[in-house]
């Protein structure tokens, strides 16, 4: 088995040389390693590499984004499958999505322990906002547009399927998650209004039974963490693209999933409950000018107001769980704020009866 780094101090130019193919005469001479995510990255570790040559030819990279797993001991279930579904999203599916994507350069993984390394295309142009600070009101409009044609490309499409982690893995984790509740509730109750915490409450006795009939909801790609941390706004030649980073939570199911998500994440919250409605018919449409023409709104209703449950279960693993730390308490509040309003504007209790 080829070698994999397992820190930066394990990151070399001859290392860099080898896995780019370069001869002696232009092999990398130094390289610069910015940290993107050492402190506060919830799945591993990116850098931003910068490569100085002995000779740089014209199609060799100035700089690539390069990432790392979390060491074995932090590695959850979770991470196992998020490290092994990146990769194989690099290998196999990325250059066929519809949507702009980094290029995958190397890749390597240890399939038993999950040691990987991913070096894919840097954008070092691109802008990128916080979740915190969310889209403007145009932006949401077009990242809907992008969402929409993504899904729209990979409409059951099998062939892309079959290659994917199903919903019922998220579905199992969410719910083995539930058991700590209390703990998140303990911990962010004071942020929470009385109409959400009722649906909290209710997640563990009643989740399954809610969001088991996506499990027949027409299905594609789901990013899974569609939000603006992971979307680089990039300027090529006068021509305004997305490009979508983080493809590790990927699964096929219903993309409602990304839709649910990037209201939540990505929304300010003072534009969500006025423009939710407008949002949701804005993706539908455009998903019908996209070629889907089988999936009536109210099938997109019932299944955005399910997914907005797992938003919930999701908002509960993550603030309850085992490791918190300072960004993750930011984080869950944040999450917190993007659904209040959520259970009596979608009557969202009328779920569980």
């Amino acid at each position: 088995m080829s070698f994999i780094p397992s820190s930066k101090e394990e990151l070399t130019p001859q290392w860099f040389t080898s896995i780019l193919g370069l001869s002696k005469e232009n092999q990398v001479k130094t390289i610069e390693l910015q940290p993107l995510g050492e402190q506060d990255s919830v799945s591993g570790y990116i850098y931003r590499v910068k490569l100085i040559y002995r000779k740089k030819k014209k199609e060799t990279p100035e700089s690539v984004i390069l990432k790392l797993p979390h060491p074995r001991p932090l590695r959850t279930n979770w991470l196992l499958d998020a490290y092994r579904e990146e990769v194989k999203f690099y290998r196999t599916i990325a250059h066929k999505v519809g949507i702009h994507v980094p290029k995958l350069i190397y890749s390597d993984i240890d399939t038993e322990t999950c040691d990987f390394v991913l070096v894919i295309e840097d954008f070092p142009d691109s802008t990128n906002v916080r979740d915190e600070t969310g889209a403007t009101l145009e932006q949401t409009y077009e990242l809907l547009e992008n969402m929409a044609r993504l899904h729209a490309k990979n409409w059951e499409n099998l062939d892309v399927g079959s290659k994917l982690l199903g919903f019922e893995n998220s579905i199992e984790l969410l719910n083995e998650g539930l058991t700590c509740l209390p703990v998140f509730l303990s911990r962010f109750k004071r942020y929470i209004a009385t109409e959400e915490k009722e649906i909290f409450q209710l997640l563990p006795e009643g989740f399954r039974n809610v969001v088991e009939p996506l499990l027949d909801s027409p299905k594609t790609i789901v990013h899974n963490d569609y939000a603006m941390k992971n979307i680089l706004m990039v300027d090529r030649g006068g021509e305004h693209i997305f490009v979508l980073v983080d493809w590790a939570n990927l699964r096929w199911g219903p993309g409602a999933r990304d839709l649910s998500f990037f209201i939540m994440t990505s929304v300010p919250p003072h534009l969500r409950p006025r423009s939710e409605w407008a949002y949701l018919h804005h993706y539908w449409e455009r998903l019908r000018r996209e070629g889907v023409s089988d999936y009536p709104f109210e099938g997109l209703l019932g299944d955005y107001r399910r997914c907005i449950i797992m938003d919930m279960a999701r908002i509960v693993n993550f603030g309850g769980g085992e490791y918190f730390s300072p960004m993750y308490e930011s984080i869950t509040r944040h999450l917190i704020q993007g659904r209040t309003g959520s259970a009596r504007t979608l009557t969202l209790n009328s779920l569980f009866t």
